[in-house]
């Protein structure tokens, strides 16, 4: 599979951003440094501001671990400006605006998740919400919208189908068609090993097959 991933013309700027987020989820993963300087460079063209450019920059530690973040930054520099340092909310406010956030992403889903991420490890599920979701998901720079879009980017850029399909599902409740959202994931795995690229193709399958029924849908058959 070549690592190069050519930008068609595009007829919408939506499809514009959707393609730009794929691609650089996918350099990003597979640490493809030259081409995430290339694609971070094309993205005012796709809709995306710098600031925003940052913000889903820094996100990448919650999937792809903060090596690949210092790397990241650091192949951008001069092109990705920090953010300027303000304060930082309390550990209080943390957990409140993540599990408020949380619970938007999973909805009625949320205490079944707390109570499975709570039995596999209670350390986990607080680092979960402290973290992932009131210091990353939750901060200002980026939309829950954008910030959701490039986690389902780099869910289906690294092959994890359960996680992905819950934030496809998220998506949909935001608005999103499963149309777009099958480009999104198509653009962004398309790099995978087959084996795990079908996994990804099976979450997609589930949320088509789940439309009006998105919540209902058996996330353990992926």
């Amino acid at each position: 599979m070549p690592n190069k991933i050519q930008l068609p013309i595009l007829r919408s700027v939506k499809n514009a951003k959707f393609l730009w987020i794929a691609r650089y989820a996918s350099v990003f993963a597979r640490h493809n440094w030259g081409g995430l300087k290339k694609v971070a460079r094309q993205a005012g063209r796709a809709g995306i501001s710098s600031r925003e450019l940052y913000e889903l920059t820094l996100q990448g530690y919650l999937f792809l671990g903060f090596p690949a973040v210092i790397e990241a930054l650091g192949a951008l520099d001069g092109i990705v400006l920090p953010a300027k340092k303000g304060s930082e909310p309390s550990v209080f406010l943390r957990v409140k605006k993540g599990r408020q956030t949380c619970r938007r992403i999973y909805r009625e889903k949320f205490p079944a998740l707390m109570e499975n991420l709570s039995r596999k490890s209670p350390a986990l599920a607080g680092w979960v919400i402290e973290e992932g979701y009131g210091k990353v998901l939750s901060r200002a720079g980026a939309s829950l919208r954008l910030r959701e879009l490039f986690t389902a980017a780099l869910l289906s850029a690294t092959g994890f189908s359960k996680q992905l399909f819950a934030h496809l599902r998220a998506l949909v409740a935001l608005g999103e068609k499963p149309e777009a959202l099958e480009l999104l994931v198509k653009k962004a795995s398309r790099a995978l090993p087959a084996r795990r690229r079908g996994k990804v193709g099976q979450a997609l399958k589930l949320l088509h097959g789940h439309k009006n029924t998105v919540w209902e849908a058996p996330v353990f058959s992926l």
